[in-house]
């Protein structure tokens, strides 16, 4: 009887250990859930700040580069995608920024209307061009004839002795496979070694969905995962939206809600393009 006491006893207290770890744990978890969203948000916001007061010089495109060359498959791409970077750009006045649009968006009211936002974003109008041409539809289902998009490219670059090239990655920030097409038409470009020597090519990066709707918590991971990047504060956003808003047929509901949420309004980040990274892609890509 003696023995079956001792034992119950100590099973409680074996229970009630238990119990207790537990809710230690439990505890213990549940504040580092607390204690490091709200950790990360102070680095964000400390690092804002310290930006704000930095110049940016040293991570943007290096050079800089006397005459960029801005590639968008849509008019509105210029501002909902590369906002910071035009914004930036076209505040140095060692730089002059040219806008190659490959399609009016489908109507004449679209072309009125991305002429209206170059023009706030500080792009003369005799520095955008909009190309027409059927073989190119604006359509998230077709990707483009390289070779035409190539020759389109490289004749612009070649006239207007352009320094720097910069257009979307191969994920196209959305997937959009017009935005793909403009990649891989420089990819080309690069593969067959038909860039000028005084000419280099640079792709925004796309990031994940979590990412691309945070805005100002992903600072962080933008900054140590990026060889260039363009950053605006909120004040500076506003020229930025004024912009996207000249786009009248196209600011609906959710695109004011993209550029209250997107971290492209914020920040841009840039990755250079070589014939080395765009061959090991392809290859990649082939398996």
């Amino acid at each position: 009887m003696l023995d079956f006491e001792l034992s119950s006893d100590f099973i409680n207290k074996q229970i009630n250990d238990i119990g207790q770890w537990w809710w230690w744990y439990v505890r213990e978890i549940s504040w580092q859930l607390i204690v490091t969203p709200i950790a990360y948000l102070l680095v964000c916001i400390f690092l804002y700040f310290i930006l704000k007061r930095v110049n940016h010089k040293a991570w943007q495109l290096p050079g800089p580069p006397s005459r960029t060359l801005l590639i968008t498959a849509h008019p509105d791409d210029e501002v909902m995608f590369f906002g910071p970077m035009i914004y930036w750009l076209t505040k140095n006045k060692m730089t002059n920024i040219y806008l190659l649009c490959f399609t009016t968006g489908g109507n004449k009211e679209r072309k009125e209307e991305l002429w209206s936002s170059a023009k706030i974003m500080g792009i003369p109008e005799g520095n955008v061009t909009i190309i027409m041409n059927s073989e190119l539809p604006d359509d998230p289902k077709v990707q483009w004839p390289g070779e035409v998009v190539a020759q389109h490219i490289l004749q612009y670059i070649e006239i207007y002795k352009i320094n720097a090239v910069v257009t979307f990655d191969k994920y196209g920030v959305s997937g959009h496979k017009n935005h793909i097409s403009l990649f891989y038409a420089i990819a080309s470009l690069c593969i067959e070694k038909k860039v000028p020597s005084y000419c280099k090519l640079y792709a925004l990066e796309s990031v994940n969905i979590v990412r691309k709707y945070v805005q100002l918590l992903d600072l962080p991971i933008s900054l140590l995962t990026s060889s260039y990047w363009y950053l605006v504060t909120y004040e500076q956003r506003q020229i930025i939206r004024a912009a996207m808003s000249a786009h009248k047929s196209q600011y609906v509901w959710f695109r004011k809600l993209y550029m209250l949420f997107s971290r492209y309004t914020f920040i841009n980040t840039l990755q250079e393009v070589n014939a080395l990274d765009v061959e090991l892609d392809l290859q990649i890509a082939d398996d």
